[in-house]
């Protein structure tokens, strides 16, 4: 896989720094997790505070032209990713694991819920 950054953007208010890269790979479309490591390889930024937000692939070519955020400190990437962008960047144990522990969170507050209605 070959990767050139065309595009970094510092943003200091947000505490990241918003990137454009052009991918090159032979075969399938590389996963978010492999693509997510050689883009910090390349950003020198730490995995865990990487966001991929975009990958744009035309239909039979091996390119792809992907977009993201590499934040600062894990707490400005909290308060500005969703809920469902930090799931996409999970391994699929990982991603099962965090939805059974949001469900177990939402029946445990159903309760409290109901009473606060009556």
């Amino acid at each position: 896989m070959n990767v050139e950054i065309a595009n970094k953007k510092q943003e200091p208010l947000m505490k990241r720094i918003y990137f454009e890269a052009k991918l090159i790979f032979e075969g399938k479309t590389p996963s978010r997790l492999d693509i997510k490591k050689d883009l910090c390889h390349h950003l020198s930024s730490k995995e865990a505070l990487t966001v991929i937000r975009k990958i744009i692939t035309d239909y039979g070519s091996e390119r792809a032209i992907v977009s993201g955020y590499a934040y600062d400190d894990e707490a400005a990437m909290k308060k500005l990713e969703s809920r469902y962008t930090m799931l996409r960047h999970l391994s699929k144990a990982e991603r099962v694991a965090e939805k059974e522990k949001i469900k177990v969170a939402k029946l445990a507050a159903a309760p409290a819920a109901a009473k606060k209605k009556k």
